[in-house]
Parts: structure tokens; C-alpha cells; sequence
């Protein structure tokens, strides 16, 4: 009889743990996702900050990657290589991103909003709007 309860005991005390670390793995997939989300905006941020914001407003939102583009490389659907810098390539486990670009009324700057998504059906996963003033660089 005793052997029996501990037995249970145990069973009980393995269930809990092994739900736990369950639990803790995907936690941490989530974690990665969004450090892998928040790295890639940057970097696209940064990418476009190096080209002195020269993207042209967009009537509707610049998809990456999306070969059919006339603003991407047919090839990659990214846009063409600034010098030896190519734009940054989606993470893993990710679908497509939106980059739209429109201007603000009243003021010479100009929103970038970045989306990044999941699936085709997805929402967003990660939004970023920004200002920039309208320069170039030289």
C-alpha cells in the first residue's frame, strides 16, 4: 500500500514538473519570436536611415519579400543592394512584412510603419511607426 501512494506521489510530482517545462519552452519560443521581430524592424529602420530615407511615399504599403514589386530585385523581392548592404531578409517562421511610407500634413517629416506578420492570414505580430524628416543624404 505504501509503495502504491508513493508511486502516485511521484506520478503527480513528474506530471507537474514536465507541465512546467512545457510551459517554460514555450515561453521562451515566444521570447525568441518577438527578439527575432524587434531585431528585424531595426535593422530594416537602420537600413532605410543608411539610403537617407529616400523611399518614395508609397500609395500603398512596400510587401517584402515580394518579387512582383518594380521597387524589389525580381529575384529576391527585396529592394536592390544599397553598395554592398543588402536589405535585411525576414526571420525565420515569419511571412511577410509591409513597409508603408506616407507623409505627415502640415510638417515636413515623414511616418515609416513597418508591420511584420506571421501568416498570410495572420495580423500583425509587430507594428512600428517612427518619424523622419524628409533628408538625404548627400
Amino acid at each position: 500500500m505504501e509503495v502504491q501512494v508513493s508511486l502516485v506521489i511521484l506520478s503527480l510530482v513528474a506530471t507537474t514538473v514536465l507541465s512546467g517545462i512545457m510551459y517554460s519552452l514555450k515561453e521562451g519560443r515566444r521570447g525568441f519570436d518577438r527578439a527575432q521581430a524587434a531585431a528585424w524592424v531595426q535593422s530594416e529602420l537602420e537600413f532605410l536611415r543608411l539610403q537617407g530615407y529616400g523611399v518614395p511615399v508609397t500609395a500603398s504599403p512596400r510587401h517584402v519579400p515580394d518579387a512582383s514589386d518594380p521597387l524589389n530585385d525580381p529575384t529576391t523581392g527585396y529592394l536592390p543592394d544599397y553598395g554592398t548592404l543588402s536589405e535585411p531578409r525576414i526571420p525565420p517562421g515569419f511571412y511577410q512584412a509591409e513597409i508603408e511610407v506616407t507623409t505627415v500634413p502640415g510638417l515636413t517629416l515623414k511616418q515609416l510603419t513597418v508591420r511584420l506578420y506571421q501568416g498570410p492570414s495572420s495580423p500583425p505580430y509587430t507594428i512600428l511607426a517612427t518619424y523622419v524628416s524628409q533628408f538625404s543624404y548627400p
